[in-house]
């Protein structure tokens, strides 16, 4: 059974806390009122006996049994909002020695309970009370006198009074818990709007709440919600606009890089263009210069097939040639830093990966990109790609002056501001194919192994 949120929790306990507070009182009022009939019941068979004992305590004093018999039978007769069912005189040693009765039926008088010289005791088996009383408090000898009185109207009184008390108190009760709720429900709505504002699903967007409440404690809470909130949405706006000008800075880079490439070729034909012109009747220089022009166009096509790879969407799985256009599309930049660029693979050749390979080779050719821009004219980068297992390990090393704290943050998922050459993209990349990345500083330069597990079991067409 799936358990009760909080907002609704707190409510109802308190509603609850209220009945039995309510169900205590109750409780504490009905006892209240049959304490109270138990007094009433026996201060009305005390006043009773002390007429009747006055009565009949001459016959007693006498010995006369028909006198005592004549005085109980007047007082059956006589009743004055009180009905005596039995009386008797009881002596000392617990003998009935007058007793006369209302009814033929009559229920046996309890000679056991009366050890106290006086009392009252509520009949189990009828509505009625035993009563008793001393003759003579001086003189305990002479006996006891003892009444069963008809208390049937104060019993329905009693039910009926208790009836009215349990319903009134329900009533109450119920109502106070309604309130209870309400009110309880009323002061947590601050605390409701703001649960499910932070419940909000993906298509929702987060917004500042208004604190319109004066309660100084959820002022407080609201307005830290909106300070966080505030935060986040700066950050989210931050993160695009750091994605947008690492994916503009990285578009910048491979726009030079395929101009430069473009560019050779172009001038080459170009070149064999003018010579055909000129030297188009002579078959050596027609033949070389077509030559020319079809190796000028091969180079083109490679230039445009590995863009296309590159950047093109798809889940086309990892060959070793696509590792070695990566050589090709930082040839330019390579060159114009005077940089040297070493490229070999391992444990691929004719296999096919179970990775996709755009974003493979967009991460490897930023990598390489970024440390040919952090090496001087001069230098070598080691790029090298093992297949082994059941995961793709990628290796550039450079030694440049290190990896700056902002390509650092880009590396680690962070947003920056702009200067991460494209780690960001990176990054995002290899979290993407749940791989692992580490930066190990070396003695000059650094190097970052890039560890990509296989998707599924390697296949080969």
């Amino acid at each position: 059974m799936p358990r009760l949120p909080l907002t609704a929790r707190i409510p109802l306990a308190v509603s609850l806390l209220f009945l039995v507070i309510s169900a205590a009182l109750i409780s504490l009022a009905l006892h209240g009122v049959s304490r109270q009939f138990d007094r009433q019941v026996a201060n009305l068979g005390q006043v009773y006996l002390d007429g009747l004992s006055a009565a009949i305590l001459p016959a007693v004093q006498a010995g006369d049994v028909t006198q005592m018999d004549d005085v109980l039978n007047r007082a059956l007769d006589t009743h004055l909002g009180v009905i005596d069912r039995t009386l008797a005189v009881v002596t000392a040693d617990r003998r009935i020695l007058a007793h006369v009765a209302r009814y033929p039926e009559v229920e046996s008088i309890p000679l056991a309970s009366f050890a106290d010289p006086s009392g009252t005791l509520v009949s189990p088996r009828s509505e009625g009370v035993w009563t008793w009383r001393l003759l003579d408090e001086t003189r305990p000898a002479l006996g006891t006198v003892v009444a069963n009185l008809d208390v049937s109207d104060f019993l329905r009184q009693r039910q009926e009074l208790a009836w009215e008390l349990g319903m009134v108190g329900l009533a109450i009760g119920l109502i106070g818990a309604a309130l209870c709720f309400v009110m309880a429900r009323r002061l947590q709505r601050p605390i409701i709007s703001l649960t499910e504002a932070l419940r909000a699903g993906p298509e929702d967007r987060l917004r500042p709440m208004p604190v319109n409440t004066t309660d100084p404690e959820l002022q407080e809470l609201l307005s830290a919600y909106n300070w966080m909130i505030e935060g986040v949405l700066e950050r989210e706006a931050l993160t695009q606009r750091s994605a947008r000008v690492e994916r503009e800075a990285v578009l910048g880079r491979m726009s030079a890089a395929l101009a430069h490439e473009v560019r050779n070729p172009l001038g080459g034909l170009r070149t064999a263009v003018q010579t055909l012109r000129q030297f188009g009747d002579r078959s050596d220089v027609r033949n070389e210069s077509l030559g020319f022009i079809e190796r000028g166009i091969e180079t083109l096509q490679a230039v445009v097939d590995a863009s296309l790879h590159t950047f093109r969407p798809g889940q086309a799985m990892l060959r070793e040639a696509d590792i070695a256009d990566i050589r090709l599309m930082v040839g330019a930049q390579a060159s114009r830093g005077g940089v040297r660029v070493e490229l070999h693979c391992e444990g691929i050749q004719e296999r096919h990966l179970p990775l996709p390979a755009g974003a493979v080779r967009q991460v490897l050719l930023n990598l390489v990109l970024n440390a040919i821009q952090a090496s001087a004219p001069g230098e070598k980068v080691l790029a090298f790609a093992r297949a082994r297992g059941d995961a793709l390990t990628l290796h550039v090393a450079d030694a440049g002056r290190g990896l700056p704290p902002a390509a650092q943050l880009a590396l680690t998922g962070c947003p920056t501001d702009g200067d991460g050459m494209g780690l960001g993209i990176v990054a995002d990349l290899i979290k993407t194919m749940r791989g692992r990345l580490r930066v190990s500083p070396l003695a000059s330069g650094t190097r970052i192994s890039v560890r990509l597990p296989l998707c599924e079991p390697e296949q080969t067409p």
